[in-house]
């Protein structure tokens, strides 16, 4: 019986596999192709009970599960980690992305987690009129600070150590879910920054919502100035299509690249890797990128994003 169930699992396995390949195709089919760290443990479980049922043609089968998923997550752990600086006189700045769920009434401790990391850039997703307001508590660490609270969701809120200047952004669904642009000045260090939270692609209205709120910060990423950074819940995962689409069309670089995937979403869920990589920082490849990382539990939904990077200062 235990075999065969091993032997149904592993068939379903590859079939979500391949099917994550045809997300241009289908949205069941994009939907698939968030999976590959789950697909690449199941696989991998399969291989080792085929070899402990001596089951060698099955086996095969397994192998080619580990193959096509490993070959899909490896990729995030290729090159160097750079964790010290080699520039002279770099700014270093640690941001750090927080989606807090609307719902989430532990303000307390989101708060005291900001606190703590202290971060020189927040930038709080998920906000509305109380979340803002039990903020105000974070006021003597960020003197500068943006806030678009809406319901359900679709608010969010920059807060800063340094001062910014922020410009308008046309995105599709317009001010019902806004989207933040800023241009941040580090002392001899001019940062353009975009942050924005598309659908969740559920819905087939917000399957076509999310990719083209894509597409339009991706235009939007091509015509501001380097270095740029975008960072939000993106609610996609590195390998769907519209993922990679997005990144190339708006030249920018995952900031997890040699970080490995950094799965933030359920965060309810009590191991990592059985979560999925929703939460996304992208940056101009002429950011040095020293370090990336999920946080602890904040009662939200989701894990937040620890991003450290440097950036070269004007002489």
């Amino acid at each position: 019986m235990f075999l065969i169930i091993t032997q149904l699992s592993l068939i379903c396995v590859l079939l979500f596999s391949m099917a994550g390949y045809l997300g241009r195709l289908s949205k069941y089919a994009e939907l698939a192709s968030h999976f590959r760290i789950q697909y690449l443990l199941g696989s991998s479980a399969c291989l080792l009970a085929c070899f402990l049922y001596g089951e060698w043609r099955w086996a095969v089968v397994a192998a080619l599960g580990v193959a096509i998923n490993l070959a899909e997550v490896a990729p995030w752990y290729a090159g160097v980690k750079k964790s010290a600086s080699n520039r002279d006189g770099g700014r270093r700045v640690k941001l750090i992305l927080a989606n807090v769920n609307f719902e989430n009434t532990a303000r307390e401790t989101f708060i005291a987690f900001a606190q703590r990391q202290a971060p020189d850039l927040l930038i709080v997703q998920e906000v509305d009129a109380a979340w803002c307001d039990s903020l105000k508590a974070l006021r003597s660490l960020y003197p500068f600070s943006e806030m678009k609270p809406r319901d359900g969701g679709s608010g969010m809120a920059l807060y800063s150590r340094f001062p910014f200047e922020s410009a308008p952004i046309v995105l599709p669904e317009g001010d019902a879910r806004p989207g933040i642009l800023a241009k941040v000045d580090f002392e001899r260090a001019v940062v353009s920054l975009l942050s924005i939270h598309p659908r969740t692609p559920i819905q087939n209205s917000h399957f076509e919502l999310r990719n083209k709120t894509l597409a339009s910060a991706a235009d939007c990423l091509l015509k501001l100035s380097a270095p740029k950074i975008c960072v939000g819940d993106l609610n996609i995962t590195p390998w769907s299509p519209y993922y990679r689409n997005f990144a190339k069309r708006a030249r920018m670089v995952p900031a997890g690249k040699r970080f490995g995937p950094l799965p933030s979403w359920p965060a309810v869920l009590f191991f990592k890797w059985l979560m999925i990589p929703l939460d996304h920082c992208l940056v101009s490849d002429d950011i040095k990128i020293i370090q990336v990382k999920t946080g602890e539990r904040i009662g939200s939904d989701h894990l937040p994003l620890i991003v450290e990077f440097e950036l070269e200062v004007e002489r």
